[in-house]
């Protein structure tokens, strides 16, 4: 097994993406490899006219306005903008899902952050030695 997490990112949820963004945050940290593979509504929060505005939260929406506050409260980093951090270390890469792709008809360069466009078999392969495999 190789020093490597791979997790698969179903949710485009703020919630969801939030503690996404915090368990790459601590692996890159701790000088570990990070794959993310986008589906469906994980390539749908990536693009370039969502990434910034998606405020939907998956569990208890109505509380998305005291979850807010508190964010910037404790003034914690969008994120996106951990993600983007984690990038710039050389230790993410972020791969979307080809048929997410044309369900929302996009190119990579619609996508924020995204590395590359691949399909589920080469996910399969990319993943399959990794020592922590998740999915959100």
């Amino acid at each position: 097994m190789s020093d490597k997490m791979c997790i698969t990112v179903m949710s485009g949820s703020i919630d969801r993406l939030v503690g996404m963004a915090i368990l790459v945050s601590g692996a890159v940290a701790m000088d570990t490899e990070v794959e993310l593979f986008l589906q469906l509504w994980g390539v749908y929060a990536f693009k370039k006219d969502v990434i910034k505005e998606n405020m939907n939260l998956a569990e208890f929406p109505e509380k998305l306005p005291q979850v807010g506050k508190r964010i910037q409260e404790l003034n914690l980093p969008m994120w996106y903008d951990m993600l983007k951090e984690a990038k710039e270390t050389g230790l993410l890469k972020i791969y979307a899902c080809s048929t997410a792709a044309s369900v929302w008809d996009v190119k990579e360069s619609d996508l924020e952050m995204v590395d590359e466009i691949i399909g589920a078999g080469e996910w399969i392969l990319k993943s399959k030695g990794a020592a922590i495999t998740l999915f959100i």
